[in-house]
């Protein structure tokens, strides 16, 4: 059942990207933007990209010394897989903080500036852009 949900979100999310990459044309009638895509899918990919370095940092760092203790068991994980990292990065840079993975030792502090990060470039993105629009009118 869960697999037929992601599907279908999987689905939803592609067809919704297509909707608004066909709006491209009809919002530069209405809007002023230099980019040469819509801003959201630009924050997008920024964000994107950002959760998966991180997930890379993350994953390089985990072949020395574990990294991250599962609370739910309270044990600390010592195999680590790809895609635990790019849970656990993309909930950090979102700031969502589920509390399921927790960081220890010095990753705790990358962590720290992931999540600033995650609430600071998609504010400088949007605000660049608007101070263009406004400097160009």
């Amino acid at each position: 059942m869960s697999h037929v949900i992601l599907t279908l979100f999987i689905l939803f999310f592609l067809f919704q990207i297509g909707a608004f990459a066909k709006k491209k044309g009809e919002m530069k009638n209405t809007h002023n933007f230099s980019l040469q895509w819509p801003l959201y899918l630009y924050i997008f990919t920024v964000m994107i990209s950002l959760t998966i370095i991180f997930a890379l940092i993350y994953f390089v760092m985990s072949f020395s010394t574990p990294i991250l203790i599962d609370s739910n068991q309270g044990t600390v994980m010592k195999d680590h897989d790809f895609a635990e990292m790019i849970y656990y990065s993309g909930s950090t840079l979102l700031s969502i903080g589920y509390g399921d993975l927790n960081p220890i030792g010095p990753i705790r502090y990358i962590s720290l500036f992931e999540g600033f990060l995650g609430v600071v470039t998609p504010t400088v993105i949007f605000v660049s852009e608007v101070n263009k629009n406004l400097k160009e009118n």
